[in-house]
């Protein structure tokens, strides 16, 4: 693995520089360069907004850059991308996009994170699918959006922003390659392509393949993510009560056998920490496997 995601929650605000220097240390120890947090802060929801402090933020990059890892920040995250994701009306959805770009901008432009050493450039922090995006005038949307998105991050000199996409099993005449032919006609993206394997399982590996090749043919820098959890059957199978376990050594062996396939430039964990870092049995158990693996 070459890096991991971290999805931040306030809870990791009590967390101690010795227990962020913990952490940082497990993820070291599978290989990781890079850390991805997810997102800084979440806000337009029905919990109160928040962001990261200023401290605990500082302690994230110093620990992070303590034992070689560079950071790649997630803009803040606007609960309102699942309503403009199935609006019907043009305008509520262009509504989205106005006031997410103008958050996202104000924090790429005025943050002064993109200053620190350990800086690797923005995520943006949403996940791009076939089924909500097939129709051309939605596609246009979304295109133009994360084009004003990376236009900003280009010219602060920050580089190409990232942004995570995953093939969606929900029946639909939308096709990712299309979805990704039309987004890289109008934006400059890194793609991270989510290995789906958590969720969908194994099979899920054929279903963006397509993907992978064009992007190669294409000659675009992707990343691949490796899930490294199961998920587990919930009373609502609508993804509002999600669980999961660690998955067990020998499938994430299989899948970073496949992604070294790939032609990504990163493998990157989803995530090194719950699922391998966790003090269950199971996240336990990965970990001891992995380390045994490599010794």
């Amino acid at each position: 693995m070459d890096a991991t995601f971290l999805q931040i929650w306030k809870s990791h605000f009590q967390l101690s520089r010795d227990e962020w220097m913990t952490r940082m240390v497990g993820m070291r120890e599978f290989g990781c360069d890079e850390l991805l947090l997810q997102w800084v802060g979440l806000h337009g929801g029905d919990e109160p907004d928040w962001m990261l402090p200023d401290a605990v933020m500082q302690t994230v990059l110093d620990t992070a850059g303590s034992n070689g890892m560079r950071v790649r920040i997630g803009l803040p995250y606007d609960n309102g991308w699942w309503k403009a994701l199935s609006a019907k009306d043009e305008a509520a959805q262009a509504a989205f996009f106005d006031r997410s770009l103008q958050g996202a901008t104000r924090y790429m432009r005025e943050s002064p994170w993109s200053g620190h050493r350990q800086f690797a450039g923005w995520y943006i922090p949403y996940e791009i699918e076939q089924y909500h995006w097939a129709e051309a005038p939605a596609q246009q949307r979304l295109g133009t959006w994360l084009a004003d998105l990376s236009s900003v991050s280009q010219q602060a000199g920050h580089g190409v922003p990232a942004i995570s996409t995953y093939f969606s099993t929900l029946t639909t005449q939308g096709s990712l390659v299309q979805l990704w032919q039309s987004l890289l006609d109008r934006a400059q993206l890194r793609p991270m392509v989510q290995d789906g394997v958590g969720v969908a399982g194994w099979p899920n590996i054929q279903a963006i393949e397509p993907l992978l090749l064009y992007l190669r043919q294409r000659k675009v820098t992707f990343d691949v993510i490796v899930e490294l959890f199961e998920q587990l059957p919930s009373e609502r199978n609508d993804g509002t009560d999600f669980k999961a376990r660690s998955a067990d050594y020998a499938r994430v062996e299989r899948q970073l056998e496949w992604a070294e396939t790939t032609g990504a430039e990163h493998v990157v964990a989803f995530a090194v920490d719950p699922w391998a870092l966790g003090s269950d049995p199971q996240a336990q158990g990965l970990r001891r496997q992995w380390l045994r693996s490599r010794s």
